[in-house]
């Protein structure tokens, strides 16, 4: 067997293993990873993702296999050129456009590779490496490292003070209009106005949630314990009543269940 022949032999038998190996690896695992017959679990988020590495390997795969398809043309055109000087200036030509096919391709991933590992934050993935997807990783469950504090019951008649009634009425979805008011100072005496809600009761707040799950509205407090209001046994002073902005909403559910026709 001369020279050449052995040459285009040997390239031959090597784009065939490489393409039956290549070709077994996706027909075996398939593109869709899940839904399918081989696979029929539920597909997830993390699925997708599985996928569109299937897909890139894929085109990787197919393009390094017609990359050495063309090579291997291009090697016969050498080998065939008859030393023409005409067919080796095109098999050169052709040689070029390969390689720099080549170039673009692996250089567009190296280019990805080096953005995501040194300017992107690697700990968005939930696996390790970015393009080695893994969703026994991304499906482990969530485990909080500190115990989220749960607010602790409060008796109906016991006082709160300023920061745990803003807190509970947040936690009630509840809006404070302004801030507090200084220690012993009347809302009319602070420029802008101001809100207090120190010695608000427990029954006052429950009943401002209740308020707001029935009307299923929004609730802004512009009136709390701040000094100013009129006095009296269950008085604003006391922590027993509060001041809403109206709306809509809140108008029509009092008018249509508190307001004698």
């Amino acid at each position: 067997m001369t020279k050449p022949r052995l040459y285009f032999f040997s390239i031959a038998v090597f784009i065939v293993l490489f393409l039956t190996l290549g070709s077994n690896s996706v027909s075996a695992q398939g593109l869709v990873p899940c839904g399918t017959r081989t696979n029929p679990t539920a597909c997830t988020v993390c699925d997708l993702f599985v996928l569109l590495q299937k897909i890139i390997n894929f085109l990787t795969i197919t393009a390094t296999s017609l990359a050495t398809l063309a090579l291997v043309y291009i090697g016969l055109l050498f080998l065939l050129s008859g030393g023409s000087s005409k067919r080796i200036t095109e098999a050169k030509e052709k040689l070029w456009l390969v390689l720099w096919g080549i170039f673009w391709i692996f250089g567009s991933w190296l280019v990805l590779n080096t953005i995501i590992n040194f300017v992107a934050d690697p700990s968005v993935f939930p696996w390790k490496v970015w393009n080695q997807v893994d969703c026994r990783v991304s499906q482990q469950p969530f485990v909080v490292d500190q115990a989220i504090p749960v607010p602790e019951p409060i008796l109906p008649e016991s006082a709160m003070s300023e920061t745990e009634a803003r807190n509970r009425f947040q936690q009630a979805g509840i809006v404070v209009n302004k801030s507090a008011c200084p220690v012993g100072v009347a809302f009319y005496n602070v420029s802008g106005g101001c809100t207090s809600l120190n010695g608000v009761t427990a029954t006052t707040l429950i009943g401002a949630a209740q308020l707001k799950n029935d009307c299923q509205c929004s609730l802004t407090i512009t009136g709390g314990t701040e000094q100013g209001h009129a006095q009296g046994t269950l008085s604003h002073a006391n922590g027993d009543k509060l001041d809403f902005r109206p709306n809509a909403a809140l108008d029509g559910y009092i008018e249509k269940n508190f307001i004698s026709q």
